[in-house]
């Protein structure tokens, strides 16, 4: 403030500004809490959604892997068939491990599967490395054979345009 100037005086607030405040303010909590609400419902909607989705793949993966171990149970009998049951025993005992895991997904919980996954991680990490490399391989195998059988024209060979030809070839001196 420069010399000479007084300094502004403080209006008294009426009590009627004093209550249109409030009452504003109130009406900004309102709205804020409504915000919050509405904003829990649609996180806790969410949240179910993406948790029913998970238990749906979860369970759709567990019956791939069961329906793999009744295939290695058919070749075990395959084997048996064959004189061969040493690998037979193998390939059965493989099975049962491949059966347990199976039924283990089907019945865990989502939270209770991912706690083992990470302390079989800490315990044993070469073969959660070794597992993750071959669910890749088959994952791009799996991904490489739908594309192939999604474009068949694309692995022939391009049909050279012949003088028979009933249809032009085209270029400058087609009419």
């Amino acid at each position: 403030m420069a010399i000479g100037e007084s300094a502004p005086v403080p209006q008294p607030v009426s009590p009627s500004g004093r209550e249109g405040e409030a009452g504003a303010r109130e009406q900004i909590r309102q709205v804020r809490d409504k915000v919050v609400d509405q904003a829990k419902t649609t996180f806790k909607q969410a949240k179910d959604r993406a948790a029913s989705s998970l238990t749906d793949s979860r369970r759709e993966a567990a019956d791939q892997i069961g329906g793999l171990a009744r295939a290695v149970h058919r070749t075990c009998e395959h084997l048996r068939n064959e004189d061969q049951p040493r690998i037979a025993g193998l390939a059965d005992s493989l099975a049962d491990q491949v059966d347990h895991v199976a039924g283990y997904l089907r019945e865990a919980e989502l939270r209770t599967v991912g706690r083992d996954i990470e302390n079989l991680a800490r315990r044993q990490p070469a073969l959660v490395y070794g597992a993750a490399f071959t669910l890749g391989l088959l994952a791009a195998r799996f991904l490489k054979s739908s594309d192939t059988a999604s474009e068949p024209a694309r692995n022939q060979p391009a049909r050279p345009a012949s003088v028979e030809s009933p249809e032009p070839a085209g270029g400058f001196d087609a009419p």
